[in-house]
């Protein structure tokens, strides 16, 4: 056989194994703009990709690297519709690292990072920086917040009011950094801001709003390395304390990611040191449920279409359960910096200037991808001496979601924000729910029946 014929076989073959997987899983591995970090990535309402990270340079005018602002949106393939580079001062940072991009109910997008980014002269003191973005990538408007001496943005969080509530760090003349947030309005006028200390350097990395429309934020306090400390500050809508929680685990680098559960608990990442990532759950007060050390890696965890959670490493891929046992793990090559769970199951993860989009089991190579069902949500529960099997179907949906179980007393469907939006309750063995009223984006749908309680997250278009 000559080689023409062995090219048009493997060609044939390959074409084979793509039409087999693309419609159960789409997995690329995509490379983009040199020099450029990603360090965060979230799938966005048109089933598309929006990732932020910064770009750097040398710059022989200040002889030294200066980093640049990055914005990338991608369709469902991972095929570039626009990138951004943004530069507004001749130094945007040396200390640049934990932008944050997110997608906005209302359209378009919000970035937070920092200018400036330098703590001493003589380099101009570092500030918030707030980007507002339409769709396109095109700034609608550009905001910065400041502290005497210096500040840094590290996250942004949309709030159920069209707003914005920001948090990293920030210090005044001879003080050491505080955790530093601020809540401003849709334009990004400020509304108010508030610092927090525990002891040393404090510096927060995550802030979520929860269901009461206060505020959860994940710190890190370091007063002579290695005494480093991980806390929980609870906030009201006013940024006055309610509650804080110490955990022993140190925020290496002041690394952390923090994520409400559908029981209004939190779940929370941390890099405990150079080498580990250590995950760990509470209830609503901040109460410890669970902690596991998870191995090398960085401080990132998603929740799972079944209420568990996935995290990468050096070398691994794990599955948590609700109760913090690990229930799945495979050995991996990606070893990302962020990731989130996708709508079909699968994962789509950062790693430079790379983006990963893998399979429900990490695979990210079309010849190893499994089949992963994502047009319906199904589980089987024993009742008494009956299998209950509950169907959620179609997930993705146009706003009419089909629920198909036995003995169900009610239906409950939080936001992301883990407020309760519906009640329905008189429930028969089979139903539906009407969310066509509600916004696109991820639900969680809690179903609950005679000795169940289930929860699954369900995609509005």
């Amino acid at each position: 056989m000559n080689m023409s014929k062995i090219y048009k076989i493997i060609v044939l073959l390959f074409i084979e194994i793509i039409s087999q997987n693309v419609f159960s899983q789409i997995v690329f591995n995509k490379t983009y703009q040199t020099n450029t970090v990603i360090e965060n990535v979230w799938q966005t309402s048109d089933k598309g990709y929006i990732a932020g990270g910064y770009y750097q340079r040398w710059d022989a005018l200040i002889n030294d690297w200066n980093y640049d602002h990055y914005i990338l949106k991608t369709d469902s393939l991972g095929n570039i519709q626009w990138e951004k580079n943004y530069d507004f001062t001749a130094i945007d940072g040396m200390c640049i690292e934990g932008s944050i991009v997110r997608e906005l109910n209302g359209g378009g997008y919000a970035y937070i990072s920092c200018i400036n980014c330098a703590q001493n002269p003589p380099y101009p003191l570092s500030k918030y920086l707030l980007i507002r973005l339409d769709n396109l990538g095109d700034t609608l408007w550009t905001k910065t917040y400041e502290r005497p001496r210096r500040s840094m943005g590290q996250w942004v969080e949309p709030t159920i009011d069209g707003g914005f509530v920001m948090t990293g760090y920030a210090a005044d003349n001879g003080t050491s950094a505080d955790v530093y947030i601020v809540k401003a309005d849709s334009m990004g006028n400020e509304i108010w801001n508030k610092s927090y200390q525990l002891y040393g350097e404090d510096q927060a990395s995550c802030i979520r709003q929860t269901s009461d429309g206060g505020y959860i934020v994940a710190a890190g306090s370091v007063f002579a390395y290695p005494d480093v400390k991980t806390w929980l500050l609870k906030l009201d809508n006013e940024g006055d304390t309610l509650w804080t929680k110490i955990f022993p685990w140190g925020m290496w680098n002041v690394k952390a990611y923090l994520d409400i559960t559908p029981d209004n608990g939190f779940i929370v990442a941390v890099k405990d040191s150079d080498f580990y990532q250590v995950a760990f759950k509470t209830d609503n007060l901040g109460n410890l449920l669970w902690v596991n050390n998870l191995g090398q890696g960085t401080a990132c965890i998603t929740q799972t279409a079944d209420s568990g959670f996935a995290v990468f490493g050096l070398n691994y891929f794990k599955e948590i359960n609700q109760n913090g046992n690990i229930v799945f793990t495979k050995s991996n090559t990606i070893n990302p910096s962020f990731w989130q769970q996708t709508i079909d199951k699968g994962y789509i993860a950062a790693n430079g200037n790379r983006l990963i989009k893998t399979d429900c089991e990490a695979n990210f190579l079309f010849w190893d991808t499994v089949s992963c069902p994502i047009n319906s949500t199904s589980t089987n529960i024993a009742v008494g001496n009956e299998k209950n099997e509950i169907e959620i179907y179609p997930n993705p949906s146009d706003g009419i979601v089909m629920i198909n179980a036995k003995y169900l007393d009610r239906i409950e469907i939080y936001n992301i924000e883990g407020k309760l939006i519906i009640l329905q309750s008189d429930m028969k063995d089979k139903n539906y729910i009407d969310m066509k009223g509600q916004a696109r984006g991820l639900y969680f749908i809690k179903i609950i029946g005679t000795d169940f309680n289930v929860v699954r997250k369900i995609f509005i278009e």
